[in-house]
């Protein structure tokens, strides 16, 4: 008697739950009996909501090692889609069946062992593969009409904080839409305010979350990972601009652990153009003023962070910026270490537009930190600098002006960007990816110029003498990664050519007298200077805690800080045109990290 086996798979766990692999084991069982053959009780091979595009399957692989034993002479298919969705996969495993002596029948395809009759199997085979595709692609292009028509969400998974009410069809049918839960909600609000508001690390929000018993809406893990609670600050949904079309799925190329079956094989997203978005409005959860401010700090997080570099020391890192509007970066070169601006780094060749060299990072640290000090250690300028403040004449408006000269420019890039493309100098995906990039930049520096004219109307009315009546006292010797920190404290941006120097700050007044700096910890960060409070009896700061939560936050505050400028000139090299010797760089250097 012949050994015969049969093999049945669905792709989704709705198929399952519609039983339409019971179906296929109907059909197959009635086939086989008609035959005069008897199933083996151990050779029913079931793969139960897993796609074809995926090769490796537990009862796929089991009926391989099978077949390659001996142990089947026949194999029963409800089709050939049933072993691979593509072509190519299904004649690998057609062909490796029929050398290990195993014959296949299909109950919807040519079953014909001879040549013409393989043919026709595979001529079949490809129509099935080429249709497949065509319906996928048809069904994607109707979602998106429905979608850019009427705004009709379609089959859709919704936003954390949010549920979605499916399409109705039928004479009283509705479109697809979004509600605000108000249960997730709240949490969404308490993640924004504790970030935006309290300063909160995304760590520190994750233990929080944890202690309150808050778990992640699919409940799989008992706390929040990082990644989720990023990407949810950085989601412009929760102030009501919600994107269709934003992503699409791809291939995990670096899986978090090893699975030998994994039923999905695009179990990782990556975003689309921007062009191709579709934005539909839905109900906002949170306040945009409050989205613009978690976004700043996210990108000043993300700038600051010691994580990317690990190898050379740059003080100003993250802070200094090139005058074309990208921002400057350690490389290093030769020996020494160089701010250079990233449009070089990034666009060595072809787009590149900015030509600003290098700048010595050791002489402008130097530099900026031996003024800045100067400052600090001086209640006199302090006090110029409040009283400039006061009469409406401080720092803050040269930065303005020179920001929204940068947005000016950064749109005439883009129309001149337009006009390569439509020139056809330049690519469609060429001129996508840096329109995206250069539509990022003047949105950061658009909220940067929010910000500065919100601080703008916000100076205090104090009299002069109470602005200035806490003399900040420095350490004697701070080390290497306290001056980073008093730097990234006080200095907000730094904009830098090999003569010149610019330098933004704000000195902030503490909520007490004298403050003696506690650096001690190497990985300490400055509290929110949106969250100080009121009693501004002192000018300071405060870096002792870089994961822990700022406290007293039992009502909104508004801190006072003093803006000031600093206009700086590089030294001269001391080698002529061949730039600045090691003995003086060494000497700076060591000064640094003294």
């Amino acid at each position: 008697m012949k050994k015969v086996a049969v093999y049945m798979r669905v792709s989704t766990a709705g198929q399952e739950q519609e039983q339409t692999i019971q179906n296929q084991e109907i059909e197959l069982r009635d086939r086989i009996k008609s035959d005069g053959h008897l199933l083996s009780p151990d050779l029913t091979y079931k793969d139960d909501g897993w796609s074809g595009a995926i090769i490796v399957r537990p009862d796929l692989d089991r009926l391989r090692q099978d077949a390659k034993d001996g142990k089947i002479d026949i194999l029963y298919i409800y089709d050939r889609g049933r072993l691979a969705r593509l072509l190519v996969p299904q004649e690998i495993i057609m062909e490796e069946l029929r050398k290990n002596g195993v014959e296949i029948i299909s109950l919807h395809d040519i079953n014909d062992d001879s040549v013409e009759g393989l043919m026709l199997g595979k001529v079949m085979g490809a129509f099935h593969e080429y249709e497949r595709l065509k319906i996928t692609e048809r069904m994607r292009l109707g979602k998106i009409r429905k979608v850019r028509e009427n705004g009709n969400l379609l089959g859709y998974n919704p936003k954390y904080g949010y549920d979605y009410h499916p399409r109705i069809k039928g004479k009283n049918g509705r479109n697809g839409y979004l509600t605000i839960n108000s249960k997730q909600a709240e949490v969404v609000q308490l993640i924004f305010t504790l970030y935006g508001e309290q300063g909160m690390s995304k760590y520190g929000i994750r233990a929080e979350l944890f202690r309150r018993g808050i778990m992640p809406a699919k409940g799989k893990s008992k706390q929040w990972s990082t990644g989720v609670i990023d990407r949810l600050l950085r989601d412009t949904t929760y102030i009501g601009r919600h994107f269709y079309n934003k992503t699409e799925s791809c291939e995990t190329k670096n899986p978090r652990k090893y699975e030998k079956y994994r039923r999905t094989l695009k179990g990782s997203r990556v975003e689309r153009p921007k062009d191709d978005w579709m934005e539909v409005e839905v109900d906002p959860i949170i306040k945009p003023s409050l989205f613009d401010k978690v976004q700043v700090q996210l990108e000043r997080n993300k700038r600051l962070n010691s994580r990317n570099n690990k190898k050379n020391q740059y003080l100003l890192s993250g802070l200094i910026n090139c005058p074309c509007g990208f921002a400057r970066t350690g490389d290093p070169a030769n020996g020494c270490t160089y701010y250079r601006c990233t449009d070089r780094l990034n666009h060595a060749t072809g787009l590149r537009q900015c030509f600003e060299r290098g700048i010595n990072s050791t002489v402008l640290d130097a530099l900026v930190w031996s003024n800045v000090k100067e400052k600090l250690q001086n209640p006199a300028l302090i006090a110029e600098y409040a009283q400039k403040w006061q009469e409406n004449a401080s720092p803050i408006e040269s930065q303005l002006d020179m920001l929204k000269k940068q947005v000016t420019s950064l749109n005439e890039q883009i129309e001149r960007l337009l006009t390569l493309y439509t020139t056809a100098d330049i690519t469609e995906k060429t001129y996508r990816a840096r329109k995206d990039e250069i539509a990022t930049r003047r949105d950061n520096v658009i909220h940067e110029i929010n910000d500065l004219e919100a601080l703008r109307a916000s100076q205090p009315k104090l009299p002069l003498e109470k602005l200035v009546c806490g003399v900040l006292e420095l350490l004697q010797d701070p080390s290497f990664l306290a001056k980073r920190e008093i730097i990234r404290t006080v200095v907000t941006k730094v904009v830098a050519t090999q003569t010149e120097i610019n330098v933004w700050g704000l000195i902030p007044l503490v909520p007490h007298g004298k403050v003696n700096l506690n650096v001690t910890d190497s990985y300490a960060k400055v509290p929110n200077q949106s969250v100080l409070a009121d009693n501004l009896e002192g000018v300071g700061l405060n870096v002792s805690h870089r994961y822990s939560k700022v406290i007293n936050q039992s009502k909104p505050t508004s801190a006072a800080q003093i803006p000031f400028e600093l206009n700086l000139s590089m030294p001269k090299p001391d080698r002529g045109g061949r730039g600045y010797s090691d003995e003086l760089v060494l000497e700076l250097q060591t000064e640094l990290n003294q």
